[in-house]
């Protein structure tokens, strides 16, 4: 059975345990109330012990919230498996809202884009890394400018003057290696592109390619190659018509409030998560 039947039979349970008691007390409601007796020699029976505190864990909206829960709902429930208390991701539609929760000591623990993290730091909130993930590179991954395989465009110069889609204003692969590249061509990128829009995820903007709301985009090559791996019959609609050079990848951090404990055993969690199948 489920977690999510044995939840729900629970709560059912406890339905007909307050209906029970509620019949009971409908019984007795018109009686005197009777003497009441304390026995100050007995032992003092403790309530129930206070339960762990939450684990608040944000998440950078990389992708749209549906996909996040999606993806990272099973490391929230391994991670709280592994420190024994409950764990709850904490969404936010922008990278600078969820650097702000970290700044505010609202989470423990996130999830951030790298350029989040460099204005995090340039804005002085203070955050410590925990680990970052190793793909085949390593700790690092690309930004990559991407068309619809049937536009006929083949290079960047060729978006000249066209629709384009970042990911997020603080986002390194779907805003700042693009700006940075069009400074590179000798380009102004305030007048590159007829017109520019931010999606706030990496799935909204390939999205935005796909449906032709935008003539091209930017995005993580760790979210085009995970699609390409389990939804190929949309990147095969698209092409990567340049790829940056290798770009440090996302990492989790955690604010300095946190309890050293709390800190040593996320990171111990993190670090050896690969070695759990």
């Amino acid at each position: 059975m489920r977690k999510v039947s044995r939840r729900f039979l629970l709560i059912a349970a406890v339905g007909l345990g307050v209906g029970i008691v509620s019949v009971l007390t409908l019984r007795w409601v018109d009686r005197p109330p009777g003497p009441v007796e304390i026995d100050l020699n007995a032992p003092r029976r403790d309530k129930d012990k206070a339960a762990p505190p939450t684990l608040r864990f944000a998440v950078a909206p990389v992708l749209s919230p549906e996909q996040t829960i999606d993806d990272y709902y099973a490391m929230a429930q391994y991670v709280a498996s592994k420190l024994n208390r409950p764990v709850r991701i904490v969404q936010r539609k922008t990278y600078s809202e969820v650097n702000e929760l970290l700044r505010q000591n609202v989470v423990q623990v996130a999830i951030i884009c790298t350029g989040a993290y460099v204005h995090a730091e340039a804005n002085r909130i203070p955050l410590k890394i925990v680990a970052v993930p190793f793909y085949e590179e390593g700790p690092a991954y690309h930004s990559f400018i991407i068309v619809r395989a049937d536009s006929g465009i083949e290079s960047i110069q060729e978006l000249r003057g066209r629709t384009f889609a970042y990911t997020d204003p603080l986002s390194l692969s779907g805003h700042y290696y693009p700006l940075y590249m069009l400074l590179q061509l000798g380009s102004d990128p305030q007048d590159f592109f007829s017109r520019t829009i931010f999606t706030y995820s990496h799935d909204g903007t390939m999205k935005a390619v796909l449906d032709g709301i935008v003539d091209g985009a930017a995005i993580s090559s760790v979210v085009y190659e995970f699609e390409a791996l389990h939804n190929p019959k949309a990147t095969q609609q698209l092409r990567v018509i340049h790829r940056s050079p290798p770009l440090g990848i996302s990492p989790v951090v955690m604010p300095p409030s946190v309890a050293p404990s709390l800190q040593e055993s996320l990171r111990r969690i993190f670090l050896n998560m690969h070695e759990t199948s």
